[in-house]
């Protein structure tokens, strides 16, 4: 009864319904493609919402401290426990964070086709261990002020902490808030400290806070506050300072489910019922390259980038196709040519820089049937001009041009013009 008492008497359920709103939005916003399948991605897509769970737990917990603080009730009900005590007085904050967690576990299960599973339970772990930081930290400011004034400071200042910094040009700032921007991708996985560093960050800020709760009766507890304070936010820039604004990942380990023979194609189980159209879209565009005596991939593979490309095969470049748009063969052929030029170095023992927009991977995409009108729109004067001067050589110089130029990589450095 007193449980349900507490519940019916806090703020929380009025910020139920505007919260799942503002989930749904934030979540909603990150989605561009058709479902993935893919567990990571299901677990990840949940840290959309922490820029709105964890301001109004914060918030909700400021409000009942104060509430409480005003009642008395924690030092008028002797007869419990103090943890029983506080464990009853955050009820509401706890009860309502949970309650966001499960929407937005259903909005990604919606969203993604499948439960989070893998590395995507990191993801859903994040969203329990934020939010709880600032449920402290809302509690203490509770404490030490009117509620009035808490709860809107630091919901406000929760949401800052974690949005702002991505609109920012200091890259290191992004990764101490919590709130990660875009998911793992379906060869890449985000690296675990990705979660520990905020985890760590947001520890010493409740750290921080909660030492204030006591300044009262020990006025020097403001100094070792202000000092867990920056040893925070130094520790975490120390930790992500090489970061810069992406976030570190690992290679996916998984087992590709491959289809088909010379070429055959090679992709994660969850793109497995698109690997036979891939295939067969990649067909005629290989023809077209095989003629003009580029070596055809005896195996076209979606892979991690940091996976080195063996001779005979070529790294597959595709995603899935976005909400509500047609597939685009121009696009995927103009990919296809970028493939091209990885698998050529790869023969050759060099490693591709992986920059699109070379040379020889806008003459491969005019060989094999990108649409000249729409690849000229892209290229410069210069580079056009030497590129229809590669043209017109016989059709072995061109070949040879076109492995000499895949090999030297120089458009890593100098762009199309070189």
């Amino acid at each position: 009864m007193i449980t349900w008492g507490n519940l019916r008497a806090s703020a929380a359920p009025w910020l139920l319904l505007p919260a799942l709103l503002f989930v749904y939005l934030y979540m909603d916003d990150a989605i561009y493609t058709v479902p993935s399948h893919y567990g990571v991605e299901a677990g990840e897509l949940t840290d959309y919402g922490l820029p709105v769970i964890a301001p109004v737990v914060a918030g909700v917990a400021a409000w009942e401290a104060g509430r409480h603080r005003f009642l008395g009730a924690l030092r008028n009900t002797s007869a419990r426990a103090r943890i029983s005590q506080l464990i009853r007085a955050i009820t509401p904050a706890l009860v309502l964070h949970i309650l966001l967690i499960a929407a937005a576990l259903v909005l990604a299960r919606q969203a993604v086709g499948v439960w989070p599973g893998d590395a995507g339970w990191f993801g859903v772990l994040h969203l329990f261990v934020i939010p709880l930081g600032w449920l402290v930290i809302g509690w203490s400011l509770g404490i030490l002020m009117p509620k009035s004034l808490a709860a809107p400071l630091v919901g406000i200042s929760c949401w800052a902490w974690m949005a702002m910094p991505h609109a920012m040009t200091n890259s290191w700032v992004r990764h101490l808030g919590g709130f990660i921007d875009g998911t793992s991708t379906i060869t890449d996985v985000r690296a675990a400290p990705v979660y520990t560093v905020p985890w760590l960050v947001t520890a010493g800020f409740a750290l921080a806070f909660g030492c204030l709760t006591g300044i009262r009766r020990r006025p020097w507890t403001a100094v070792l506050s202000l000092i867990v304070l920056i040893a925070s936010i130094t520790g975490g820039r120390a930790l992500v300072s090489e970061w810069g604004y992406q976030n570190p990942t690992d290679p996916r380990v998984v087992a590709l489910v491959c289809t088909g023979e010379a070429p055959a194609v090679c992709v994660p189980p969850e793109y497995e019922p698109y690997a036979e159209q891939l295939r067969h879209d990649a067909l005629i565009p290989l023809n077209r390259l095989s003629a003009a005596g580029i070596p055809v991939p005896q195996v076209l593979r979606v892979a991690s980038p940091k996976e080195p490309t063996k001779p005979g095969t070529w790294p597959l470049y595709w995603s899935l196709p976005l909400k509500g748009a047609d597939h685009d063969q121009e696009k995927f052929v103009a990919n296809l040519a970028e493939s091209a030029v990885a698998g050529e170095a790869a023969r050759a023992g060099v490693t591709d820089c992986g920059q699109p927009g070379s040379a020889a991977a806008a003459w491969a995409a005019l060989v094999a049937g990108v649409d000249e009108q729409r690849l000229r729109t892209s290229i410069p004067a210069p580079g056009w001009a030497e590129l229809q001067r590669i043209r017109r050589l016989p059709v072995k110089k061109q070949a040879d041009w076109f492995a000499n130029t895949a090999a030297e990589q120089k458009h890593c450095r100098q762009g199309i013009v070189s």
